[in-house]
């Protein structure tokens, strides 16, 4: 069989794998399937192109760039202590054992074995006494790849469960950052609750002096207290949304909630990273559910290969060796004896059973390849689409700045005019609602600039190289 033609290197830390050469010597001079997987095709360039991708760098540490000393120590702190990550570390530890029992099929068993008896009748006297002491061998001769086949599942399964400990690696890498994000958002956002909440407490004291004079209606009390009751309530729910954040970043990070402190800061301190990804095919071969999802066609081809091997002969040599004697002391006095046997056994009828096999094992091969594939057009679809969302974000930056800018102007002037007696309290409160609006959405807009840059790492396979793989 051809084996999949996937022609670029998919990378993981220090160790680069070139997937095609690794499976071709893993599969040695096993049986093959037969089966044929579509190559992958990837586009020359991306649809939402932000630079010209021929011109990408790498960026393995790429939350260092948003320039916070906080974030670079929490990141180091999940990277060693996120829970997720020492259960995928361990899933690797159990596939490394089980390609151990599979290679150790491909050898002889050697086994010794001794014992010692006594037999007689009771009341008839001494009994009779004896000694062994054996040695037993065998071994398959695997004529048909099976145990070589078995061997390469275990293979391709071990590199699965290190392309999957690596996917857990990426997704708590941008889980990390986007929920210190999430959560220097929220302190961002209760702050600006906070002012606006001081602006409407500014002009609640101008609207209570026209009533005591008589100047207005005590409606416009009752509306300018009704917004500020208002602000204030939203204030502890603000307040909770950032305290279960830390909670959730505390256990990102391995740590127990409680006494869990953050640093504090806004969104606007941070820098804003500039992005040129690579190119299509390259983030295919850096994208560790890409290399899980082939190491699946891999391990499902061998399987298709074990089963076939079904049909044909099987092939065993057992010897055995060793001593016998009625008395411990004479037990290698004799001469050893020995026994060698050879068995050859082929299947000729066991009512479709072994059909079945074969029928489910190509059944799971094209269950793989569809994976394959899905995943394949799943990670192209994602990098597009982040770098679309972030062209769109960068894209209404300047208009969302000028739109808070002339609320700015719009309420300070209606401020005036209203103290004059020039406008109604209603023009007022729509002017305070448009600055608010105007300075939530300039906040969202950066915290969602930022998170976009988070995911577009992520979706590239960014963030593995910078840490050593075991």
């Amino acid at each position: 069989m051809n084996k999949p033609g996937l022609k670029f290197q998919a990378a993981s830390g220090k160790r680069a794998l070139v997937m095609v050469a690794f499976f071709l010597l893993a599969s040695g001079c096993a049986m093959r399937s037969g089966l044929e997987t579509p190559e992958p095709v990837a586009p020359a360039r991306w649809e939402n192109q932000i630079a010209d991708s021929r011109a990408a760098v790498a960026n393995p540490a790429w939350w260092r760039d948003f320039g916070n000393d906080e974030l670079n120590r929490l990141v180091d702190r999940a990277l060693a202590d996120n829970t997720d990550l020492r259960a995928a570390a361990a899933r690797v530890l159990q596939a490394e054992g089980r390609l151990q029992q599979a290679g150790a099929s491909l050898f002889p068993s050697l086994s010794l074995g001794g014992g010692a008896s006594t037999s007689g009748i009771f009341g008839g006297g001494d009994g009779a006494d004896r000694y062994q002491l054996n040695a037993n061998a065998s071994y398959e001769l695997d004529l048909w790849g099976r145990l070589r086949n078995t061997r390469a599942i275990a293979e391709a399964n071990l590199e699965a469960s290190r392309f999957d400990r690596d996917t857990v690696r990426l997704t708590v890498l941008a889980s990390v950052a986007s929920t210190w994000l999430q959560w220097r958002y929220l302190e961002d956002r209760l702050a600006l609750a906070e002012d606006s909440l001081a602006l409407s407490e500014r002009v609640l004291e101008v609207v209570e002096a026209k009533v005591r004079y008589g100047a207005v209606s005590p409606l416009d009390l009752a509306q300018q207290r009704t917004l500020v009751a208002n602000q204030r309530a939203a204030l502890p729910a603000l307040r909770q949304q950032a305290r279960e954040t830390r909670y959730a970043l505390a256990v990102l990070v391995g740590e127990s909630p409680q006494g869990f402190a953050l640093a504090g800061g806004g969104l606007a301190a941070l820098n804003l990273p500039a992005v040129q990804p690579d190119l299509p095919a390259r983030v295919l071969a850096q994208r560790p559910d890409v290399g899980a999802a082939l190491a699946g066609v891999m391990a499902a081809d061998h399987g298709v290969a074990v089963a076939r091997s079904a049909w044909w002969p099987s092939l065993s040599l057992t010897g055995s060796s060793g001593y016998a004697s009625a008395s411990l002391g004479d037990l290698f006095a004799g001469n050893a004896a020995y026994s060698l046997a050879a068995s050859l056994n082929q299947l000729l009828f066991d009512g479709g059973r072994t059909r079945g096999e074969n029928t489910v094992a190509r059944a799971a091969w094209a269950e793989q390849v569809a994976n394959y594939q899905g995943v394949l057009l799943t990670a192209l679809s994602e990098v597009d689409q982040s770098l679309g969302n972030i062209n769109a974000l960068d894209r209404q930056g300047e208009h969302r700045r000028e739109a808070l800018a002339q609320a700015r102007r719009a309420f300070s002037i209606a401020e005036v005019r209203y103290r004059e007696g020039d406008i109604e309290l209603t023009s007022v409160l729509d002017a305070q609602s448009s600055l608010n609006g105007a300075r939530e959405n300039v906040l969202e807009l950066r915290y969602n600039a930022l998170v976009a840059r988070v995911t577009l790492y992520r979706v590239l396979g960014q963030g593995l190289a910078a840490v050593d793989t075991p």
